[in-house]
């Protein structure tokens, strides 16, 4: 079974902006492609898409527009870019969690913390070299307009980590 997650693409000039306040690639700190930048609403795992699929297309929520703020980091190797508190991005993660959980889907019991995720770090490197990766600015990064979300599919071929959209939902307007 594939391993799915339910995200918010990212437009492609966002995009190429988080790739100039991305960490560059060294010794233990590997950046996300820009193709694989997104924000997850929820991860599902291991799971049948034509269940995850029907329960999605239950979900009513509308459009909004993001905001961010600074770089930060999760202790098990994760810089990220987190985003403003936003009632329109918290009522569709509650949907899409509702309607999952509606379907029977096993969902991890994890509090939401909206962030991209811009690179990955191994233990070794040192928290002096990420603390200063994340002093970086995020005041300049643009604001988004979010129009509809989608289901993923996480699949590593030849050591190469790509996240493929099943099926994007379009939000209301």
């Amino acid at each position: 079974m594939p391993r799915l997650f339910v995200a918010v693409p990212l437009s492609q000039p966002l995009k190429e902006r988080l790739q100039t306040i991305q960490p560059p690639k060294t010794r233990g700190i590997t950046p996300m492609a820009p193709d694989n930048l997104h924000l997850t609403l929820q991860f599902i795992g291991d799971a049948d898409p034509e269940i995850v699929l029907k329960a999605l297309a239950t979900v009513s929520a509308s459009s909004f527009t993001l905001e961010f703020t600074e770089l930060s980091q999760f202790r098990n190797g994760v810089i990220w870019l987190g985003v403003k508190d936003n009632p329109g991005l918290k009522a569709l993660q509650l949907s899409v969690l509702k309607a999952l959980l509606t379907a029977g889907l096993p969902l991890e019991k994890k509090r939401f913390v909206p962030h991209i995720t811009l690179a990955r770090y191994k233990r070794h490197v040192p928290q002096a070299v990420i603390s200063e990766l994340i002093k970086q600015s995020a005041a300049d990064v643009p604001a988004e307009q979010v129009i509809g979300f989608g289901l993923f599919n996480s699949q590593t071929v030849d050591e190469v980590l790509t996240y493929k959209c099943i099926r994007a939902f379009p939000l209301a307007t």
